[in-house]
């Protein structure tokens, strides 16, 4: 009974962060010249921007973690991320534009979104860790560790 009572309140809490989160970027598109035809629309396309937006983020935040780490670039939280996730953010913005027929932003309103919301997303990733070398002693210890649970 605990279980079930920790992951009602967990997806709870969960949940009214997302609609929390929601509600500020449907103000925010809203000023930027958002249109849709219903409710039921406007639902599904936060639903699938949301759907969306967490996998290709996390592999675009990885991205340049990585790159960090086998020493091509030289910090993960430079520019390079701010370009793949505002990217991300226009490319995604534009995709359901597109292939959805109830919802209409213009490109110039998907473009602010993504410049605003990689800004964002910049700043609060400014001061993450940044991933260790593949060189360093750091790294070996983390290959050892997993490599010894095979």
């Amino acid at each position: 009974m605990n279980k079930i009572k920790t992951i009602v309140i967990c997806t709870s809490i969960v949940l009214i962060i997302l609609f929390g989160i929601t509600f500020f970027e449907y103000i925010f598109l809203r000023l930027l010249g958002l249109q849709y035809n219903s409710i039921s629309a406007l639902v599904f396309f936060f639903v699938m921007y949301v759907f969306l937006e967490i996998p290709l983020s996390l592999i675009t935040n990885a991205i340049p973690k990585a790159l960090r780490s086998v020493g091509i670039i030289q910090s993960s939280n430079g520019w390079l991320s701010f370009i793949l996730n505002t990217g991300l953010t226009f490319v995604l913005m534009v995709l359901l534009d597109t292939f959805m027929v109830n919802i209409e932003i213009a490109s110039q309103g998907s473009l602010i979104f993504a410049l605003i919301s990689g800004f964002f997303n910049w700043t609060l990733r400014e001061n993450d860790k940044e991933p260790p070398d593949i060189d360093s002693k750091d790294f070996k210890e983390i290959e050892n560790k997993f490599g010894s649970q095979k």
